[in-house]
């Protein structure tokens, strides 16, 4: 769910984002929650009546997927550390891989769709979190790439408490066949 601005400088915030100001051209009422150019580009913390909502640029960015080069990020940070951080967010909140960023994620990242979603369902095991807490693209997308579904990842599930293995050394790897399910939970092993 999306936090609507309640106040005004929540709303001034957001429009000083979207419009790229820079720190000298800030709204007078922004100015003094801010003490430097680089808290206005990196940290910006406040409190609300109801919630404490962190706000950057970098994170506002990144919650609403902009492209880098698009972005007033690009001139707030790298276009590695951004793309760094969405991917992390992005796979945190178990979200559907960025085809539209598939250029430079793949590219330069070496991060593909199958390993994307491989992580991603290691990260359920190791949590023992259930599989259905997947959305359902991410999980449909996930089950097309990988071929684990809801079914064969409670099979694997299985398999490592009958021999034993706390969740936290469970390990996904990679393969080169992407749907062969037999030979993926063959590969849940040890570190």
């Amino acid at each position: 769910m999306q936090h609507i601005p309640t106040t005004v400088e929540e709303q001034l915030f957001l429009k000083a984002v979207k419009e790229e100001c820079r720190w000298e051209n800030l709204p007078k009422r922004l100015q003094p929650i801010f003490s430097s150019k680089d808290e206005w580009h990196r940290s910006f913390h406040y409190l609300t009546p109801f919630v404490f909502s962190p706000f950057s640029v970098i994170e506002h960015c990144i919650k609403k997927r902009l492209q880098w080069n698009n972005s007033f990020a690009r001139k707030v940070c790298k276009q590695n550390e951004y793309y760094e951080e969405m991917m992390r967010f992005l796979r945190k909140s178990l979200a559907l891989f960025p085809y539209y960023l598939a250029e430079y994620v793949c590219r330069v990242m070496r991060v593909s769709p199958f390993r994307y979603y491989c992580d991603m369902i290691f990260d359920l095991m190791r949590n023992e979190q259930p599989y259905d807490s997947i959305p359902n693209f991410s999980a449909a997308d996930a089950l097309r790439l990988t071929g684990i579904g809801r079914n064969e990842f409670i099979d694997i599930m299985n398999k490592c408490k009958s021999k034993h293995m706390p969740a936290q050394v469970i390990q996904v790897k990679s393969m080169h066949s992407h749907n062969d399910y037999h030979s993926l939970s063959c590969l849940v092993m040890l570190q």
